[in-house]
C-alpha cells in the first residue's frame, strides 16, 4: 500500500508547470423532437470572466475556439424555445468537446420563463413520466467501484441492488436480471457482456465500451411505450459520432483491458465521421501482480471491438455501428488449479461465448415537423460449455455436460415523428425481428453420475447422453407501438401509449396500455404518476426443452417429431404502478421519492407441485431446468425509494440511494414465498470532490487536478436454497431443501470503495492515471454456500475482498 502512495506522489510531483491551455468546444443545436436544425441559436459560456461564444449556422452547428480547459458552463437560447443550460461540463486539451444540443419549444408566450436545466432527474427520451433518468459517461468513469462499467455504475441508483462482486447484473426492485432490455442505437440487442450465457443480461466485464457511449438513459418501471419485451428496466444506449473536423486518439490500460481508439473525419466538408475501438484483456498482467479476481489460476481471455461511422446529409444521416466481443476460459481442477468462485472442486469446466451485433440505419427528415428512422440490424450470441466431473470412486474424470448454443436475430425496425404543435407529439413504430436458433446440450448420464458403487450391474444402470434441448430453426417477433404526449400547459404534461407483442412461434399476443401523467406543483417540485402493462417472453431455451425417457431416448409426438410440452409458454405479464415526487434545492440539489407496486402473473411453473417459478431465473445459472411447464406462476414487488443528490458543481458532488422493498412469488405447490433477489433494502452512498494543484485560480482551470471518490454500500443479504446436511451425507453430495427455498439471507452484503486520480493536461495531451481501491476494509461478504463431500461439510465461498486496480489512460 506504501509503495501505491509513493508512485502517486512522484508522479504528482512530477508535472511540469503552468502555461496557458486552451481546446475547442464544437456541436449542433436541433429541435428535440423534429431533430431539425436550429439556424442561429446562441451558445453562450457563462462561467469565464471573458466573453466566448458562437451562433449556429445553416446546419446547426457552432464553434467556440480557444476557450481555456476545466469546468465549463453553457446557456443556450433561441427564439421560442425554452432555454438550456449545461453544467460542469469538463473541457480537457487532449480532445474537443462536442455536444449534440437538443432544445424544446416552449408552448409560452414569455419563453424566457422557463428554464431548462441540464439535469439528471430528467431522462433524454421526454415521453418517460417516472423512474427514469439520464447519465452522462463521465458519471461512469468518475464513480468509485464502477470501473467503467454503465451496469456497475446503475447499481447506485434507486431501486437497484447489486451484490455480486463477480459480475454486472442489475437487480431492479426485486426483479430477476433477465427481465432488463438493453437498447443500443434503437437496436435491441443480446447481452452486452463477456463470458455471457444465453438468456441472461450481465456478466464479468461488459462489451460497452463507455469510451465511445453518449449520454443514454436507465428506466426501473412503468417505461414509455416504445419499449418491449421487459418486465424490470430498460438501458436505452446511445453511440457517440467520431469528430468530424479533427483525427483524435485514446490509448487505456486498466480493469477492461488495454485499448486504443480513434476516431476523426472522413470528410471535413460533409461533416461525416468514423469511430473504433478496440480492447484486449489484462486480467493476466494483473495476476502476475498477485491480484486475484476469483477466478484462481485460471486467466480469463477476452477482446472486444467498436465502431461508429456517421453520413449526415441535408434530409437527414446514414449511420453504420457494430459491437462485438469474444470471450474464453478453463477452469482446469484435473490440473490441479488453485480454488476459484466458478467451478466446483473436481470439476474441469471450459467456457466460451461470442457475441456481436451490426446495423445501419438512416433518418430522413420529411419536414419541419416531422421524420422516419429505419434501421436494419443482425446480432448473435453463440455459447460452447464443456463440463467434466470427478467420478468419487475411481478418480478419473468423464464427460457430464455440453452445450453448443447460437441465438440471434435479424431486425428491420421503422420509427415515424411528428411534432403536430408545440403541445403534440406523437411516435409511431414497429419493431420487427426474425429471432433464429440452434440449441444443442445434453447431460452424460452414467453411474457415477449419480453416486453408484462400481459393484452395481451397469446394465440396470446403463450410461447415456440426456438431449435437454436439440433444436434449430428460425421464427417471428413483431412490436408495433404508438405514442402520443400532450402538454395541457406549462405545468402540466401528459403522455400516453399503446404497445404491442406478437411471437409466431405459438401465436401469442400481447396489447399493452401505458399512461403517466406529471404536474409541476411549485417551481422547483413535481409529481409524477404512471402505469404500465409490460409482457415478456420466456428464456429462449425454456420453450425448447425436449423430454427423454430411461433408456436416453426422447420421447417423440404422434407427428414423430421431438416431444417439446414448453412450445405453448405464453408471455410473462406484468403491472407497473409507480408515484413519484422531485424536490430541487437551488441550482444543483435535490430530493426524489417514488412508491411503485409490480404486479405480476403468468410466470412459468412447473405442472407438479414444486417451489419452481421462472421469476427466479438468473439466480444460479442452472444448466438445468424443468421440462413440463405452465403459465400458472403469480409474483409481486413493492417498495419505497428515496434518491438525495447533490450534482457536481464547484468540483463536489454526492448522492445517497435508498430503498425498502418486498419481491415474493408463488410457484405450483402455491407456497408464498420470497423470490431470490428478495433483500429487502438497498442503500448506496457516493462522495467526491476535485481539488486543483496550483497555485492560483486562473491556473487551477487549465492544469492539475486531483480528484477522490468514495463509495459505501450496504445491501441486504443475498437469499438462496438451504443445503440438507444429513441427507447430503448420506447421498455424498450436495441435496437441497427445496421446502424452504430462499427462505434464509446471507449476511448482510458491505462494501467501501475508494478512486484516488490525478488529470494533467498539457498543450495538447491529456492524461490521467487513478488507483481504484476495491472493497477498501477488505470485508467477507458471502459468495455462495457448498457442499464438500470430502469433509461432509458445508463450507462458505467469499467474494472478492481488498482489490486494487490501476489505470491509465492518454487523450491527443
Amino acid at each position: 500500500m506504501n509503495k501505491i502512495f509513493y508512485i502517486l506522489f512522484i508522479i504528482l510531483t512530477a508535472i511540469p508547470g503552468y502555461s496557458q491551455i486552451s481546446q475547442n468546444i464544437r456541436g449542433t443545436v436541433i429541435d428535440m423532437d423534429t431533430k431539425s436544425p436550429l439556424i442561429g441559436a446562441n451558445v453562450l459560456i457563462s462561467n469565464l470572466e471573458e466573453t466566448y461564444g458562437a451562433a449556429t449556422d445553416i446546419n446547426g452547428n457552432f464553434a467556440i475556439k480557444e476557450v481555456p480547459v476545466g469546468r465549463i458552463d453553457l446557456k443556450i437560447t433561441y427564439v421560442g424555445y425554452e432555454p438550456k443550460t449545461m453544467s460542469n461540463l469538463e473541457l480537457s486539451s487532449g480532445k474537443e468537446l462536442i455536444l449534440n444540443i437538443e432544445l424544446r419549444e416552449s408552448i409560452v408566450m414569455d419563453e424566457v420563463t422557463v428554464k431548462a436545466d441540464n439535469k439528471k432527474e430528467k431522462a433524454q427520451n421526454e415521453m418517460t413520466t417516472v423512474s427514469a433518468r439520464t447519465f452522462s459517461i463521465e458519471e461512469s468513469m468518475r464513480y468509485a467501484g464502477s470501473l467503467n462499467d454503465v451496469a456497475r455504475m446503475a447499481q447506485n441508483f434507486a431501486g437497484v441492488q447489486g451484490a455480486d462482486d463477480s459480475r454486472n447484473d442489475i437487480v431492479i426492485r426485486g426483479n430477476s436480471p433477465t427481465g432488463v432490455l438493453f437498447r443500443f442505437e434503437d437496436i435491441d440487442i443480446p447481452n452486452p457482456n463477456h463470458f455471457a450465457l444465453n438468456g441472461t443480461t450481465g456478466g464479468p466485464v461488459s462489451i460497452l465500451n463507455n469510451n465511445v457511449l453518449d449520454n443514454s438513459d436507465f428506466m426501473t418501471g412503468a417505461f414509455p411505450a416504445e419499449y418491449g419485451n421487459a418486465l424490470a428496466g430498460v438501458f436505452d444506449l446511445k453511440m457517440r459520432s467520431g469528430n468530424n473536423q479533427k483525427h483524435e486518439f485514446l490509448g487505456q490500460l486498466g480493469f477492461n483491458g488495454i485499448e486504443f481508439m480513434a476516431e476523426g473525419p472522413i470528410n471535413k466538408d460533409k461533416f461525416s465521421s468514423y469511430l473504433i475501438s478496440y480492447r484486449y484483456s489484462t486480467l493476466q498482467v494483473f495476476q502476475l501482480m498477485g491480484i486475484n479476481f476469483g477466478t484462481g489460476t485460471s486467466v480469463p481471455d477476452y477482446q472486444d471491438l467498436s465502431f461508429k461511422i456517421n453520413l449526415p446529409n441535408s434530409k437527414g444521416k446514414f449511420t453504420i455501428w457494430g459491437i462485438g466481443g469474444l470471450s474464453k476460459i478453463k477452469f482446469l481442477d484435473s490440473e490441479n488449479e488453485d480454488p476459484n468462485l466458478y467451478a466446483d472442486n473436481g470439476e474441469d469446466l471450459i467456457f466460451s461465448s461470442n457475441i456481436g451485433a451490426a446495423g445501419i440505419s438512416n433518418t430522413y427528415r420529411i419536414n419541419s415537423k416531422s421524420f422516419l428512422k429505419t434501421s436494419l440490424s443482425i446480432d448473435g450470441t453463440f455459447n460452447e460449455i464443456a463440463n467434466d466431473t470427478l467420478n468419487s470412486f475411481t478418480g478419473e474424470y468423464h464427460p457430464f455436460y455440453r452445450n453448443t448454443s447460437l441465438e440471434g436475430k435479424q431486425s428491420l425496425n421503422f420509427t415515424y415523428q411528428n411534432k403536430i404543435n408545440a403541445r403534440n407529439l406523437i411516435k409511431i413504430g414497429v419493431y420487427n425481428q426474425r429471432r433464429y436458433y440452434n440449441l444443442k446440450d445434453s447431460v452424460h448420464i452414467k453411474p457415477d453420475t449419480f453416486f453408484i458403487p462400481p459393484s452395481f450391474d451397469t446394465l440396470v444402470y446403463p450410461a447415456y447422453w440426456y438431449n435437454i434441448t436439440d433444436n434449430k430453426g428460425a421464427t417471428y417477433f413483431v412490436q408495433p407501438y404508438a405514442q402520443w404526449q400532450f402538454r395541457i400547459n406549462e405545468k402540466a404534461t401528459l403522455n400516453t401509449g399503446i404497445h404491442g407483442q406478437y411471437f409466431f412461434l405459438n401465436n401469442t399476443f400481447a396489447l399493452e396500455p401505458r399512461v403517466g401523467f406529471k404536474y409541476q406543483v411549485a417551481k422547483r417540485s413535481s409529481i409524477s404518476v404512471a402505469y404500465g402493462m409490460h409482457n415478456q417472453l420466456p428464456p429462449n431455451r425454456l420453450f425448447f426443452r425436449q423430454i427423454t425417457d430411461s433408456n436416453g431416448n426422447t420421447v417423440l409426438n404422434e407427428n414423430g417429431e421431438p416431444y417439446i410440452p414448453n412450445r405453448e409458454l405464453e408471455m410473462i405479464r406484468s403491472n407497473h404502478f409507480v408515484i413519484g415526487y422531485d424536490q430541487s434545492f437551488g441550482k444543483h440539489s435535490r430530493i426524489k421519492t417514488e412508491l411503485y407496486y409490480q404486479l405480476i402473473d403468468n410466470a412459468p411453473i412447473e405442472v407438479v407441485s414444486s417451489f419452481y417459478n421462472t421469476l427466479n431465473y438468473g439466480a444460479n445459472f442452472d444448466l438445468v431446468f424443468p421440462d413440463t411447464l405452465v403459465n400458472n406462476g403469480t409474483g409481486y414487488n413493492y417498495g419505497l425509494e428515496l434518491t438525495l443528490e447533490r450534482f457536481l458543481n464547484q468540483g463536489f458532488y454526492y448522492l445517497f440511494t435508498g430503498s425498502l422493498y418486498q419481491s415474493r412469488y408463488k410457484g405450483s405447490d402455491l407456497v408464498e414465498r420470497n423470490t431470490a433477489f428478495n433483500g429487502n433494502y438497498t442503500t448506496n452512498f457516493l462522495i467526491g470532490k476535485e481539488f486543483h494543484l496550483n497555485p492560483n485560480k486562473q491556473e487551477a482551470r487549465a492544469k492539475n487536478k486531483l480528484v477522490i471518490d468514495f463509495k459505501c454500500t450496504l445491501n441486504g443479504g443475498q437469499r438462496y436454497i438451504p443445503i440438507d446436511l444429513e441427507a447430503s451425507k448420506l447421498a455424498n453430495k450436495a441435496v437441497y431443501d427445496f421446502d424452504h427455498a430462499y427462505s434464509e439471507q446471507y449476511a448482510d452484503y458491505f462494501r467501501t470503495d475508494l478512486k484516488i486520480g490525478f488529470k494533467s493536461n498539457g498543450k495538447k495531451i491529456t492524461q490521467e492515471w487513478s488507483i481504484n481501491f476495491q472493497n477498501l476494509t477488505n470485508h467477507k461478504n458471502i459468495f455462495q454456500q457448498v457442499y464438500d463431500a470430502s469433509s461432509q461439510q458445508i463450507i462458505k465461498r467469499y467474494q472478492t475482498g481488498f482489490l486494487p486496480i490501476g489505470q491509465y489512460k492518454i487523450l491527443f
